[in-house]
């Protein structure tokens, strides 16, 4: 299976705020959550006060909030965020809920707290309501999600602001404004953790009917657990975007199914959540998905349309779903989902899974009938004639699945209304969205996409004929990594103007062999061989400790392999589409 890659070189500079030039003195305490560590920023937040100087006003009126915050002085704070919200009124900024709002919930509540000589908790609750309630259900959502966060995310990320740091005598006022930010963050988030899951709780029960007792019969006489979550304030039926999956957890993709005005279903496959049936991976989900389908379709509170959705086995079941026409399926969104049988389930986390499956999966090690009635295979792709959104990044471990699901569906039906978005994401990017850093390598701001609000607003246009992304302007549709740029294609052929052939060359150069623009004068054969007792990747491979690959390195990773190196390339270049070959 081919692999996409991008590649881009070059070198860019960026305006960058404009901060005073001042040292501070700053002894990093040992831990985030230490006896000292409140002190210590209490101190430095001080400090930097008088000092912090910035030319953006915005960002100045931001950083100053969190400075004062931080020194106590949250009267101070709450007015320095009220001219910040006014700034941004005057400014017309965008009216787009972000995570602001959480700050200023926050020093809201601590100034009432001085002022009224109460409690936080009720401080808290009091501005939770009068910022919260009046909320739509997505503004809404999205806040009391932020505030859900668990609290390790920020004690790491401090604690690792405070390890940059270490051992140093003296920081900047950029690295003070770092360190002060991460730990307000901590400090805010472990201040209203508790109390905020009871709110959060409160506000969900006003604003959704949620069941999480359905029990989908099969025609087979199966059952399938599901939930189903729905807004309240819906006046109508609603289309219903459905997630199939094994990993039985939260409720929180039906809920933000729900705040984005759909019907939200999350089904478990048999044998898992409240389902009295055996376990069995993959064979049956595909007409248990459809059993929902049709469960969903003769509801009263659904408009008879449904869209399926999901990375990794939710990916798979969708497509599985989509194998045979089901007349309310409308539309499907996968992301990195799994293909059995053209890549090993054996490295799948099923919780639960007997031993005799992982034997059933061992007598087909190709991909023979057991595997293609699984999913769509040849012809079968020739019946899904739904819209689709593929979702995948260059380092993404279900890349190639992706892109079979892709150049298949196109092979069978080259009208296939199949749309390609790909970046530089890895597996878990199709899960909690790209974070700015990637194995090293800083993607690009255009990369940043918020991959979850591109899938909804993709359903808005299928399911609700609102307009498209333009981010979606292709049936390809790939980011330039260096270029900070997205470009469209019609294939995976369109996305180069031309090709360069590489031959590889059995001669030496500097310790690996070379990727050679000519065809080499004399053949030899070239052996590898692998110690079987080895336990992971050797040190200085260009890995990671856990053995993912480095994007940015000055080693390459070589352990247990064959490298061909190219020499230095002469001019910028820019490397689109499917990588091919002839061994």
């Amino acid at each position: 299976m081919s692999r996409c890659l991008i590649v881009w070189l070059s070198l860019c500079c960026a305006a960058l705020p404009v901060f005073a030039a001042e040292n501070l003195d700053f002894r990093a305490p040992a831990a985030s959550d230490g006896p000292l560590t409140a002190a210590a920023m209490r101190s430095l937040a001080v400090r930097a006060l008088p000092v912090y100087k910035n030319s953006d006003r915005a960002q100045f009126l931001a950083n100053l909030s969190a400075l004062q915050m931080v020194a106590g002085d949250y009267v101070a704070a709450n007015a320095t965020r009220a001219s910040l919200d006014e700034l941004r009124r005057r400014r017309k900024f965008s009216p787009t809920i972000d995570l602001s709002i959480i700050y200023d919930i926050y020093a809201r509540a601590r100034a009432m707290e001085v002022k009224n000589r109460g409690t936080f908790e009720h401080a808290f609750a009091q501005v939770f309501h009068q910022e919260v309630s009046p909320l739509d259900d997505l503004g809404a959502f999205t806040v009391t999600r932020w505030l859900a966060t668990p609290l390790g995310v920020f004690r790491r990320n401090f604690q690792s602001e405070l390890d940059r740091v270490r051992g140093e005598q003296r920081i900047t006022l950029p690295q003070a404004v770092d360190l002060v930010w991460a730990y307000l963050s901590f400090d805010a988030f472990r201040s209203f953790s508790e109390v905020a899951g009871p709110l959060i709780a409160e506000d969900d029960r006003r604003r959704y009917v949620i069941d999480d007792q359905v029990l989908v019969r099969t025609p087979e006489r199966a059952s399938i657990s599901a939930v189903l979550v729905r807004p309240r304030s819906a006046s109508k039926p609603l289309p219903t975007l459905l997630e199939f999956t094994t990993y039985v957890g939260s409720n929180y993709d039906a809920m933000d199914c729900a705040a984005h005005g759909y019907a939200g279903v999350i089904a478990y496959a048999r044998g898992r959540a409240r389902s009295p049936d055996a376990l069995v991976p993959y064979e049956h989900d595909g007409d248990d998905a459809r059993a929902v389908i049709a469960w969903i379709a003769r509801q009263s509170w659904s408009s008879g349309s449904v869209g399926m959705y999901g990375s990794g086995y939710a990916g798979f079941a969708a497509w599985a779903a989509a194998k045979r026409p089901s007349p309310a399926l409308k539309a499907l969104a996968a992301s990195s989902p799994f293909a059995p049988g053209l890549d090993p389930p054996a490295s799948d986390r099923v919780p639960g899974l007997a031993a005799s499956i992982y034997r059933r999966w061992l007598r087909h090690p190709s991909f023979d009938r057991y595997w293609q009635r699984m999913l769509p295979y040849a012809e079968d792709f020739a019946h899904v004639d739904i819209p689709v959104l593929a979702t995948t990044g260059y380092y993404d471990p279900r890349e190639a699945d992706a892109m079979y699901y892709f150049t298949e569906h196109l092979r069978y039906d080259p009208q296939a209304n199949q749309t390609l978005l790909i970046g530089p994401y890895d597996g878990e990017a199709m899960r909690r969205g790209p974070l700015g850093v990637l194995g090293g390598y800083s993607l690009d701001p255009a990369a940043r996409v918020d991959l979850k609000a591109l899938r909804f607003q993709w359903f808005d246009h299928v399911l609700k004929s609102a307009p498209q992304s333009e981010l979606l302007a292709g049936r390809v549709n790939f980011q330039v990594m260096g270029a900070n740029a997205w470009r469209h294609a019609a294939s995976i052929d369109d996305m180069a103007n031309g090709s360069v052939r590489l031959y590889l060359d059995p001669s030496r150069a500097g310790g690996h062999f070379r990727l050679s623009g000519h065809s080499p004068s004399r053949k030899r054969y070239i052996e590898l061989t692998i110690p079987l007792e080895d336990e992971g990747p050797a040190a200085g491979t260009g890995n990671t400790p856990d053995g993912s690959t480095e994007i940015v390195s000055r080693d390459i990773a070589s352990a247990d392999s064959v490298t061909f190196v190219s020499g230095p390339l002469q001019r910028p270049m820019v490397a689109s589409g499917a990588l091919s070959g002839l061994l």
